[in-house]
């Protein structure tokens, strides 16, 4: 079938879920959610047998959608998974038909996952345009916007990147501005930095652009060699006075090239600015993020047509192409979005004024509209320094997939989460304890607390294994002889720490503004 007109997808990259909006060339609006895993999970039900799995949620689902996709089936509801590939889909009774029998019964409700090797986004363009693993996807105009480089910076899960600076000045991205934020905090804990090297490289520009020392080829290629040995990914090329005078650090990149970097990043290019504070935390951000992001954009790219055109969506909540995508951008992609969205909404409802508050399942963001996008060129995201515009929006490492976890002293929430794999607890795929079990009801006219693994309502959690929960958590957040039953109660008394002052410091009195939000 040829396509005589492109599909658009609107695409919502998340920590745990990806949500994808789909206007057909028909002109129909479709909408499909899932695990940004690309997993899609189910359940057996009660007509399967070791040559068929039956689900009835698969019978909405396109014809043959399914078919050459892996399926995970566990024997029990705590057990290991056996994997078997699916040869035909009925989607009309919802049967997947496996490639060879399992060896076991399948027990009604216990669950199952498909998974191919695609991205979220791919996965969810194929399950709107029905188009199958064995045909490719029809041309498309894609805007994505992706909390990857939010989530990286905020668990530190970044590439391995080294600062290379100019001699004598190693430390200046750790002795900052000498600013005391806290200033009568007992315990100061200092973040660490991003780079996990630094190399000093003998060389000099004065400001007038005069040039003391050229540095040396075969010691400069030396000191690339050593670090790419211990592992490096990334490099960030940050020199003095390069913002007028970029002569060197073009040097070093071309040497850095030679020697087999392909992640640079060099600061007169990434953020050419005088202070050398924040050109060089712009730079290292850019160059920590950079091999991340890229990747996902390569496995992207690879799936989709060659007619397709792929943007993204930048921290400051602009579209740009793919190949100009960086890190130092990527901050605030996911929530940037979420911003314009509900700003519309609420022009929509006649309001001229509104506070988002966006939870996801690595991260919480606030931010505030009224009438205009307030924007920040010079800001701290998760203790970094950042110079690159993006909208005004407050950020916290705690969400709903934060994991529990316990530090030989206290409870402790974040800044690690599950994410999608291997997610919460209750996705039975031997995840930790987190913040999305807990439930706070009503009852008898008083405030209590349900915990329940990963259920919305008590509907949801009359179906799920809760006695099993404490022992779980407390075999990840407590130490031996501790009393599992408290554990809850410890992670709330966490929680308030964390989470209620995102909106009064972001939303509730912006100090550039002489408009005073309401407060709730």
């Amino acid at each position: 079938m040829q396509d005589h007109y492109r599909w658009e997808f609107w695409i919502d990259v998340g920590g745990t879920f990806t949500d994808c909006f789909a206007h057909t060339p028909e002109g129909h609006l479709l909408r499909h959610k899932l695990l940004s895993s690309g997993i899609t999970p189910g359940r057996i039900g009660s007509d399967s047998d070791p040559r068929r799995i039956f689900d009835p949620a698969r019978c909405a689902d396109p014809a043959e959608f399914w078919v050459g996709y892996q399926i995970r089936i566990q024997e029990e509801v705590s057990g290991p998974f056996t994997e078997r590939k699916i040869q035909r889909f009925d989607p009309i009774r919802g049967e997947l038909y496996l490639d060879s029998p399992l060896p076991f019964l399948p027990k009604p409700g216990v669950r199952y996952e498909l998974l191919a090797e695609e991205e979220a986004p791919v996965s969810a363009i194929r399950y709107l345009t029905g188009r199958t693993l064995q045909e490719p996807l029809p041309p498309s105009d894609i805007r994505l916007g992706t909390t990857r480089g939010t989530n990286a910076l905020l668990t530190r899960t970044g590439a391995k990147t080294a600062l290379v600076i100019t001699q004598g000045f190693a430390d200046v991205l750790l002795v900052g501005y000498q600013d005391r934020p806290h200033l009568f905090d007992l315990a100061i804990c200092k973040q660490a930095p991003l780079y996990e090297a630094v190399i000093e490289i003998d060389e000099r520009i004065t400001a007038e652009g005069q040039i003391l020392q050229i540095p040396d080829a075969d010691t400069v290629r030396e000191q690339f060699e050593s670090i790419r040995r211990q592992g490096i990914e990334a490099i960030a090329i940050c020199l003095l006075h390069a913002y007028r005078y970029p002569q060197h650090e073009q040097l070093l990149f071309q040497w850095a090239r030679e020697t087999g970097f392909q992640n640079i990043s060099v600061s007169s290019d990434v953020a050419p600015l005088m202070n050398i504070v924040a050109r060089g935390d712009t730079t290292v951000v850019d160059a920590y993020l950079n091999p991340v992001l890229q990747q996902y954009i390569d496995r992207l790219q690879e799936k989709l047509s060659d007619t397709s055109r792929l943007r993204l969506l930048t921290s400051a909540g602009g579209l740009v192409a793919s190949k100009a995508y960086r890190g130092k951008d990527s901050i605030l992609s996911g929530p940037a979005g979420g911003v314009v969205g509900f700003a519309e909404v609420a022009v929509a409802c006649g309001f001229d004024r509104a506070i988002g508050f966006d939870m996801g399942g690595t991260s919480t963001d606030t931010s505030r509209y009224d009438g205009t996008f307030p924007l920040e060129y010079e800001t701290e995201k998760a203790g970094v320094r950042i110079v690159a515009p993006m909208m005004s929006i407050h950020t916290v490492a705690a969400g709903g997939g934060s994991v529990c976890w316990f530090d030989g002293i206290k409870p402790v929430v974040g800044p690690q989460s599950a994410g999608a794999d291997p997610g919460p607890a209750c996705y039975g795929h031997g995840g930790q304890l987190q913040i999305v079990p807990i439930n706070w009801r009503k009852r008898s006219g008083k405030r209590a607390v349900n915990i329940i693994s990963g259920c919305n309502s008590a509907k949801d959690s009359s179906r799920l294994p809760t006695p099993r929960w404490p022992q779980r958590s407390a075999k990840f957040l407590l130490p031996k002889g501790s009393i599992p039953g408290i554990t809850c109660w410890l992670h709330l008394a966490v929680l308030p720490h964390n989470m209620p002052a995102v909106l009064p410091a972001n939303c509730i009195l912006n100090k550039s503004s002489s408009t005073r939000m309401p407060a709730s």
